[in-house]
């Protein structure tokens, strides 16, 4: 599985070439969409700190140029249905959660990531969310710059601030949710394969309800305060959970003591 997981690699760098080459910026906002590249790994490794890191970064990174040929067909699709009410969820969601969490997949099975415990998967889903949303910002803010009628400094601001404020992680959080269900399953849990679908459910939810309340924030600008507000709530909520649970793991393996198997892990 480790050849498939360069395999990948390979495809999004040349995906991620092509993505980028006919893409039009000025000095500006490429500096602009590195800085924010940059704050959003920095503080991603200070309150993560995913494991594996650069793996599932470089996956997540990767796969974002792939996914936006898949969303503009997940929109085609939804269009041919009559189901233009759904773009919500079709238009990213869908492709960009499923997307992730194969990467998630690839990587434990490639070995990369040494999986004992639901916490551990998810922390690879962060690693992988976490480039996602480095690497997403970047036409956001180089398109800002050219477009904005005030300047490129401005747009590039603009665009980069609102970018961090309201979602710099959200796509680790996604992909954390739905990780979670792979490493219940990786563990042994009862009914593994619903848990499976049931966290990656959830994090298309979640992906869709931040999507539409950030549709109708042009009507209702308090909208994005809202969104702010319980994006970061569930990042620091999450961020305290992986840390506690990474810490009640690593004192059982280093007093080496056999505990009761949980009944939900048993055959």
């Amino acid at each position: 599985m480790k050849n498939l997981y360069w395999l990948s690699i390979a495809f999004g760098l040349v995906v991620s070439g092509f993505f980028l080459a006919d893409r039009r910026f000025t000095e500006v906002g490429l500096i602009g969409a590195l800085i924010c590249v940059g704050l959003t790994l920095g503080l991603g490794f200070l309150w993560f700190r995913p494991r594996p890191v650069w793996q599932g970064i470089l996956w997540g990174a990767l796969a974002q140029p792939v996914v936006v040929s898949l969303n503009d067909q997940m929109v085609g699709i939804s269009n041919k249905l009559g189901l233009t009410h759904l773009d919500a969820a079709f238009y990213s969601p869908l492709p960009e959660e499923t997307i992730k969490l194969l990467g998630v997949v690839i990587i434990i099975i490639a070995a990369f990531g040494n999986v004992k415990h639901p916490y551990q998967a998810a922390a690879i889903g962060m690693a992988v969310g976490l480039g996602f949303d480095a690497m997403e910002n970047v036409p956001f803010i180089l398109n800002a710059a050219i477009d904005n009628l005030d300047g490129d400094l401005w747009g590039a601001i603009i665009t980069g601030t609102g970018r961090l404020f309201t979602g710099a992680f959200s796509h680790a959080l996604y992909t954390g949710i739905a990780a979670w269900g792979v490493g219940k399953l990786y563990a042994g849990a009862r009914h593994g394969y619903w848990q499976v679908a049931g966290f990656w459910l959830a994090a298309i939810a979640l992906h869709t309800l931040f999507n539409g309340a950030t549709m109708i924030a042009g009507e209702w600008p308090a909208t994005i305060l809202v969104i702010a507000l319980i994006t970061w709530t569930l990042i620091i909520w999450g961020l305290r959970f992986m840390r506690k649970q990474d810490k009640t793991y690593a004192a059982q393996s280093s007093e080496n003591v056999l505990f009761t198997k949980d009944p939900e892990y048993s055959s």
